[in-house]
Order: C-alpha cells, then sequence, then structure tokens
C-alpha cells in the first residue's frame, strides 16, 4: 500500500478521489477538491442526498463563495451552476452578481 493520500473531487455529483500527480489534469476537466466522502452502504448503487454542511464543504473547497443565509436548495443549485461552468472558484466569483444568477437555476 502507497503513502500517497488521495485528493478528493467532485463534478456534476460524481465523486472520485485522484493521485495528487493527476489533480491539475482533473481540475482542468470541471473537476474541484472537495470534502472527503465515505463510501455509500446504499442498496442497489441508491445515492444519499448530501448534507448542507458537505455541499458548503464542497463549494468552499473549491473556493466558491457561499452566500449568507443560503437554503439547501440555494446550495444545491449553486453547487449544479458552479460545476457546470467550468470555472474556477476565483474566476466564479469574480462573474457579475447578474451572470452568477442567471447560470443557478433551481
Amino acid at each position: 500500500m502507497s503513502d500517497i493520500e488521495l485528493i478528493p473531487v467532485a463534478k456534476g455529483g460524481e465523486y472520485l478521489e485522484v493521485h495528487p500527480s493527476t489533480l491539475a489534469d482533473h481540475q482542468r476537466l470541471g473537476w474541484a477538491p472537495c470534502a472527503r466522502q465515505e463510501p455509500a452502504d446504499e442498496p442497489d448503487g441508491a445515492k444519499k442526498a448530501p448534507t448542507v454542511p458537505e455541499i458548503k464543504a464542497t463549494l468552499d473547497a473549491a473556493g466558491v463563495t457561499v452566500p449568507d443565509g443560503a437554503k439547501k436548495a440555494d446550495l444545491v443549485a449553486l453547487l449544479a451552476a458552479f460545476e457546470r461552468s467550468g470555472l474556477s472558484g476565483t474566476e466564479w466569483n469574480n462573474l457579475a452578481e447578474e451572470d452568477r444568477a442567471n447560470r443557478v437555476s433551481y
């Protein structure tokens, strides 16, 4: 077993753990660093809905600013729009507020 710790990344609701040497390649493809997820114990591949803290951790890891008072539906829509955008967290945060709002669908 290797001593190298894999890095968790997410994109479009999917989750991977990647080798540090491939992180930049994954980021160019739209994957963003996120909080580590534990293996799901769900039957038949059913996915557990992420919690508010998990969504916030994913956005935080990607460097995306979360609006104060955002509800779960807001966070889910924000994460989906950010992941679709292919932008870095900094690029996303630097978009005009109207542009960000147009990209987020509830």
